[in-house]
């Protein structure tokens, strides 16, 4: 009878662990059907994946009680990742890593293996893994974010067991390592994630008439349909979402357009209706 208030409690935690599984659970489930339902509904059209993530990406923070996200995609050259979406960044821009094990997405996309790290500073941590791992402090110098707990997860092909890209997630809210129930759930949305990858890349590129980014450089073709996608939703002139947004420069951006019209000084160009840029030319 004395330990009675302890098998209480016990039942007490038990039952609070239990609903917090379940709760779990039910919110990552409507994310996913969120993306299949993207996915199924599209299946037969171009459709962009980074505009189905960005309008996901909130939620899966708040589901793994991270402050930050990032996905990334294995690039045509298979020796680089370039993200896909990025919570907390001011710019729209591609990162564009090495696969090596000298950063931990490039670690975790090498092995195909996870990383559920306490602190990214704690160096002695990182070599536990690989003495050659470390973690790449240069946002966190730019921008005065403190990077800490850190969990990295492979996006494998269902099929081929091919890597596919990698979810990162930094900073777990109650300041502790991801728990297991965050670890089983990540591992799960990487399995479907892949689904929605390849289908994505099955897709025709989008046709504009700002191809010439993509031949020239400037943007690569997911930027470009990140792009007119986020102008449609905005309701707003592709060109500005290009200059403010992606960092065109105006003469790139003018360059091999036909839809402008030049005044008699030859320095002022057209872009929009309500948009005047003037250019040295």
């Amino acid at each position: 009878m004395g330990n009675t208030p302890t098998i209480q409690l016990e039942r007490r935690a038990n039952v609070s662990q239990i609903e917090a599984q379940l709760v779990f659970t039910k919110n990552l489930n409507h994310v996913i059907s969120n993306i299949h339902d993207h996915v199924i509904s599209k299946i037969n059209t171009a459709y962009n994946f980074d505009e189905i993530m960005l309008e996901v990406s909130k939620d899966i923070c708040m589901i793994f009680n991270a402050d930050r996200l990032t996905i990334y995609s294995l690039d045509r050259d298979k020796a680089t990742l370039i993200s896909k979406i990025k919570t907390g960044a001011n710019s729209f821009k591609d990162l564009k890593l090495r696969i090596t094990e000298q950063s931990l997405v490039g670690y975790v996309a090498l092995n195909k293996k996870i990383l559920n790290i306490a602190d990214v500073y704690d160096e002695k941590e990182l070599t536990s893994h690989s003495i050659n791992l470390r973690f790449l402090q240069d946002v966190d110098k730019r921008t005065g974010y403190r990077t800490k707990q850190a969990l990295v997860v492979p996006i494998l092909d269902p099929d081929s067991k091919d890597l596919a890209g990698v979810i990162q997630v930094l900073n777990n809210k109650v300041d502790q390592p991801f728990s297991r129930m965050i670890v089983d759930g990540i591992l799960e949305l990487a399995q479907n994630l892949a689904v929605a990858l390849r289908q994505s890349q099955q897709q025709p590129t989008v046709k504009t008439k700002y191809n010439h980014l993509i031949y020239d450089a400037v943007l690569s073709s997911d930027e470009l349909n990140l792009a007119v996608s986020t102008a449609r939703r905005k309701n707003a002139d592709v060109e500005d979402i290009l200059l403010d947004d992606f960092q065109v420069k105006p003469a790139r951006l003018v360059k091999r357009l036909h839809f402008f019209s030049v005044c008699p000084t030859n320095r002022l160009r057209l872009i929009a209706p309500n948009r005047l840029i003037y250019l040295k030319i």
